[in-house]
This record gives structure tokens, sequence and C-alpha cells, in this order.
């Protein structure tokens, strides 16, 4: 006897309804059905567990109003609007982080970002604060970074101090490259190296380096003098002073070396020591010691011309 239909229908239904109690009861056959399922029907249900009713509309009511301001602020529109209506969202700038500044103050740092107590972080332009403080004397290198949702963040890399330079009256801090970093003398500044003249901040780098070369002739030195733009002066911490070539300076301060390994350079009276030309060296006295020698020549029966005299 075949059986009905409906029968057969109900006896799989419930045939089926057993085997669906047995894997929601079965742990394998649950992971194994969830397997089968497409990704994103897996993914869906666990995202639904904890975000909370009503977040992807308030996101997105949020998204779009900061895409308006944004698009606003680039059309042009007024800034102090954008600013206080971007604070609605909490974007308002309420701490700015300034690190590796010494020379620099905060206040003239906060003065050059244009920080106000409307400031919004979100049309804050972080590129042109950048190029604003690298504009500053002292500072080489600035970072300008965005900390969402209310706070900048400012890292300063100063230049270091060089030299003092002058020329005539004026005295100005340098730095290696021979910009100007400040005209405020402090004592801090006092010991650093005195290069005279002008056009002796671009190359005072160079003749420092060459100098480096030479350690006791460097420790001797107090200043060092640009004369027509073409060559230098040494003057020494004991008053004597060393003229050196336009070219085959090396040679000279090897020269220089050699007459200061003899004690030349420490005696008193000595004043200057002039090693313009290659092949010779003039040295000049001081007054007392011309006379002390002058005198010594005439006991020994010299003959010294009137020129020498005087």
């Amino acid at each position: 006897m075949r059986p009905i239909k409906g029968k057969a229908k109900d006896s799989k239904k419930a045939g089926a309804g057993k085997r669906s109690k047995k894997a929601a009861l079965d742990p394998r056959a649950y992971a194994y059905e969830q397997r089968r399922l497409p990704l994103y029907r897996r993914i869906i249900p666990l995202a639904e567990a904890w975000i909370p009713r009503g977040f992807g509309w308030g996101l997105s009511v949020g998204f779009l109003g900061i895409t308006i301001l944004y698009g606003a602020s680039i059309g042009g529109e007024n800034q102090t609007t954008l600013e206080k209506a971007s604070s609605v969202f909490g974007l308002k700038v309420e701490a700015v982080l300034i690190s590796g500044q010494k020379e620099v103050s905060e206040t003239d740092i906060l003065r050059v970002l244009g920080i106000n107590e409307d400031s919004s972080l979100l049309t804050f332009n972080a590129y042109d604060a950048r190029k604003k403080l690298e504009s500053m004397s002292w500072i080489e290198e600035a970072t300008v970074q965005k900390l969402y949702p209310n706070k900048l963040q400012v890292v300063i890399r100063e230049q270091k101090p060089f030299a003092l330079w002058q020329r005539g009256e004026f005295v100005s801090v340098i730095s290696y490259d021979g910009s100007v970093l400040t005209d405020h003398i402090t004592p801090e500044f006092a010991k650093l190296p005195l290069v005279v003249g002008h056009g002796a901040q671009r190359q005072a780098a160079s003749m420092f380096e060459l100098l480096a070369q030479f350690p006791s002739i460097a420790r001797k030195t107090r200043a060092v003098v640009y004369v027509s733009e073409r060559r230098w002066d040494l003057y020494f911490k004991n008053g004597v002073q060393a003229k050196l070539p336009e070219v085959g300076v090396v040679d000279a301060l090897d020269k220089l070396l050699a007459f200061d390994e003899k004690g030349a350079l420490s005696r008193k009276d000595i004043t200057t020591v002039d090693m313009r030309l290659a092949d010779r060296t003039f040295v000049r006295m001081s007054k007392d010691a011309a006379a002390k020698r002058r005198a010594t020549l005439r006991t020994l029966g010299a003959d010294i011309p009137q020129e020498v005299e005087t």
C-alpha cells in the first residue's frame, strides 16, 4: 500500500525538525552548519551583538556634518563659523603639546600657530603651520600632528648656535650655515668663537673645519677676521695676529704649527706673523721688544737704518 503524500511530507518535516534540534544540541554539527554559510552571514550576527541600536544612524549623521563643514572650508566659507560649528562635534583644539624647544618660547610658537579658544582641529592646516614654524630663525625642523579629537602635537628641532658674527658694532649669533639666529647676546653665547667681517658668516664653517685639523692652533684662536672677503687673519688669545694667504691656507697653517711648536706664538715680544707670501714669513715684534733688539744690535756695532729706528 502506497503511503499518503500528506503523511509522507509530515513525516519528513518531523524528521527534519528532529535533525535540526539535534544539530542545535550538537556543537560540532552547529559549527559545521555555520561554516557552510557565506562569510557576510556569519559576520553580521556578530556585529549586531555589540553595536548599540542607532549607532549607524548617528555615525552617518556625524560624518555627513563633518563632510559638509570641511567642504565649506575648502569653498572659502567663514572660518570662524566653521570653527564654532565643528566644536559641536568635539573637534575644538583644547590642548597643544609642544616639545623640543629651548630658545623659542611656547608663546611665540602658539602665536605663529594662530591657536585661540575657537580653533577647530578639523579646519586647522597642519602643513601651513609647519611651514610657518620653520620660517622662524631658531627652528630647523618642525612636526605638526593632529591628535583627534581635541589635541595638537608640535615637535621642534632647533638650530645649534655656531659662532658670534661681528660686523662693525653689530653682533649676532649665527648657525653653522651662517644664518642669523638672534641679535640678543646672552652670557651662554659668550664662549662661542668670534667671526668678524662682512661675508664672514657664510665662510666661517669652512674656516673652522680647516682649523680643526690643527687642534693646538684652534685652541689658541680667539677670533677669525675675514679681510676684504678674500682671506683670513687669526687672532690668538695672547694678542698675536697671524695673516693667512688667500690661497694655500693649509700650507700656511702647517708653517704656523711648526712656528708654534718652537714656542714662538707664546712669546710676548711678537705681535704679527705674516704668512701671505708662500716663500717667506715676516714677523713683527712689539715696540718694547723692537727697542731692546735695536739696543742690542747697536751694542754689537750694527748699523741700524733710520727707518728702522723709527
